[in-house]
């Protein structure tokens, strides 16, 4: 957990946006740090959501590259708040995490799948949690909102409505975050867990 940690904080280091320290305060006493990425595919795991994160940050600037892109093109800030946040939503929100443990009837944890949607909290898309909670501490860029707010691309039905209208920094985020959860993520080590939940 601390190298995940030491990670994000170095990508942190690089944000110059006013707010940026109550965000880390905010991301401390929240269930950021903790929690999964999804019921049982890609992260499913204690931090399983920060380690998808730091995986799409890093795809990002290595596709920004591949494509010959640079900083006057999507600056370092779109690409660290984009990666590292387009999925705060699944943290906490009004205090309810997205997630909880999928208990059966014996009162085990499910090894199937381990987590299920906490029925608690609304029926609020992640992305729209995601954005409503990183205004509240740091400005967000037109683009920046948008990008996060179509994250999953067309694969969602309100997605439909960026066809022909995508911009490069919300293909990028969409991008790797789809190599980093189907690919990256999915691999199978031998115990049957993802890759995600088996990094140090």
């Amino acid at each position: 957990m601390k190298d995940l940690k030491d990670e994000l904080f170095e990508y942190l280091r690089r944000v110059q946006r006013e707010g940026i320290e109550h965000l880390v305060f905010y991301l401390a006493v929240g269930d950021y740090f903790t929690a999964p990425s999804s019921t049982q595919y890609h992260g499913a795991c204690e931090a399983g959501n920060l380690r998808h994160s730091l995986n799409v940050t890093g795809l990002m600037f290595r596709l920004r590259n591949a494509f010959g892109l640079d900083k006057d093109d999507i600056p370092d800030d779109s690409l660290i708040i984009c990666g590292l946040f387009h999925d705060l939503g699944k943290s906490m929100y009004y205090s309810k995490p997205h997630y909880i443990q999928n208990r059966v009837k014996s009162g085990k944890v499910s090894d199937s799948k381990p987590y299920c949607c906490n029925p608690e909290r609304l029926p609020i898309p992640h992305q729209v949690a995601s954005v409503h909670i990183l205004s509240q501490y740091i400005y967000l860029t037109e683009e920046e909102t948008y990008a996060i707010l179509y994250h999953n691309g067309l694969y969602t039905p309100d997605g439909r409505v960026i066809q022909g209208r995508e911009t490069p920094l919300q293909m990028i985020l969409h991008w790797a975050d789809m190599w980093a959860s189907r690919v990256i993520e999915a691999r199978k080590p031998e115990n049957g867990k993802g890759a995600a939940c088996n990094a140090d």
